[in-house]
């Protein structure tokens, strides 16, 4: 297991009761239609787990595509199952999905993945009478770098032609937390460990002074292919964030140019740090999960 896994695995472990059954997940009264491992591929990380409130009325349901972090080497839906829960709670269809991973799995095969992912959620539209045109893509850390990715893969052939990929769908909002959307300005910050080389590895196959030669160097960002059809977004940061310092900053103030729509909550201090969010019950995290509902709610309803 290289350094990176080691970490990232670590840390889903040590965090995932606080992460996933919290109190304030506990949803009293609600009875969720939940199926795991549905397979979307013939891969053993292409599956994905739903999870959606049965209703009484033929309304169609948004749909919620969550993509779970984990310094693209480690992660599970499984620890999302909580997220899951919560917008599902909010009237949408929850598509928790896994996706290939380093240092066994290298880019962009993560992408191929989560396009194939996607175009499932098209297939079985009709079967869990969802709205195609009302969908969400959701992520943190590494998943909120798939989610921008995803977002402008959705929307820009030439980048689906690059990636060997077709999909037709589009996505009218996403929410993104601590994500990283350059990759360029992520691997100029210096972590312990040569950490931020090792993870690029096992990511990509390639150091990071290699990374001029390698093959998908001109599409490994998401930021160079934001333009007007990214979709309005909740966008949360933290200002001394140890792993994406900057990133969101940079991606609002570029949405903000474009005139997209945009919404954001971000942390000040060192202790409320990376997807802060997910802790839940701080006070920040409160605050921001009371901003995201209001965002989810009013997309829900094409209010935004």
């Amino acid at each position: 297991m290289t350094l990176a896994k080691f970490l990232f695995v670590a840390i889903d472990k040590m965090y995932d009761k606080s992460q996933n059954e919290n109190k304030v997940l506990k949803f009293e009264g609600v009875t969720f239609e939940e199926k795991k491992d549905i397979a979307y591929g013939e891969t053993a990380n292409e599956k994905l787990d739903i999870c959606y409130v049965k209703r009484t009325v033929g309304e169609k349901y948004p749909v919620f595509f969550e993509i779970h972090g984990g310094g693209f080497v480690a992660g599970d839906k499984c620890h999302r199952r909580g997220l899951s829960r919560w917008a599902a709670n909010l009237g949408y269809f929850v598509v928790n999905v896994n996706y290939a991973l380093g240092p066994e799995e290298k880019f962009p095969l993560g992408v191929q993945h989560l396009v194939k992912a996607l175009n499932w959620v098209g297939e079985n539209a009709e079967k869990y009478n969802l709205d195609l045109d009302n969908m969400c893509v959701s992520g943190d850390s590494a998943g909120g770098y798939y989610s921008a990715m995803l977002a402008c893969v959705a929307t820009n052939k030439a980048l689906q032609e690059k990636f060997g990929v077709s999909t037709d769908l589009k996505f009218r909002t996403c929410m993104l937390n601590c994500g990283i959307y350059d990759i360029n300005e992520a691997l100029s910050k210096k972590l312990p460990f040569r950490l931020t080389d090792r993870i690029l590895f096992d990511f990509a196959g390639v150091h990071v002074k290699q990374l001029p030669e390698y093959e998908y160097h001109d599409v490994l960002a998401p930021f160079d292919f934001v333009d007007k059809s990214f979709p309005a977004a909740f966008i949360t940061y933290a200002e001394k964030d140890i792993f994406c310092k900057g990133q969101g900053q940079k991606l609002i103030a570029k949405l903000n140019e474009l005139g997209v729509h945009v919404e954001q909550h971000h942390s000040v201090k060192l202790l409320d740090n990376h997807t802060y969010p997910l802790s839940w019950t701080t006070k920040l995290a409160a605050e921001n999960v009371k901003l995201a509902e209001d965002f989810l709610r009013r997309a829900a309803k094409r209010e935004v």
